[in-house]
């Protein structure tokens, strides 16, 4: 996803979550298991026909002194929460928020 005309994209860094994924063959009698991204195609090993996906698992990133669950319903909630607060603000308050950030950026350069 690109970022709109002066819209920062914030997920532009962020990686798409693997997934623990139980495969199992169209053709052959193969199946397997693999930790993939979430938009990989894998095809059979032994006969290069298309797989289904038998049992996923999601695996979120274990970051030391961090709940990770916590941490993955902050990410969802980040996406609405400043545009919620924007239309929630009156253009007053907008506007004095627009000044103290102008003034800061002017006293740093």
């Amino acid at each position: 996803m690109r970022a709109r005309a002066g819209i920062p994209d914030y997920n532009r860094g962020v990686e798409p979550f693997r997934r623990f994924v139980s495969r199992k063959c169209t053709v052959c009698e193969w199946d397997g298991q693999a930790v993939e991204r979430a938009s990989q195609k894998a095809e059979c090993p032994w006969c290069h026909a298309p797989t289904d996906i038998v049992r996923e698992e999601l695996l979120v990133p274990i970051e030391p002194g961090k709940n990770p669950l916590a941490s993955a319903l902050s990410r969802l909630g980040a996406a609405r929460g400043g545009r919620a607060r924007a239309e929630r603000l009156s253009a007053s308050r907008r506007r004095e928020i627009a000044r103290a950030a102008a003034n800061a950026r002017w006293r740093r350069g």
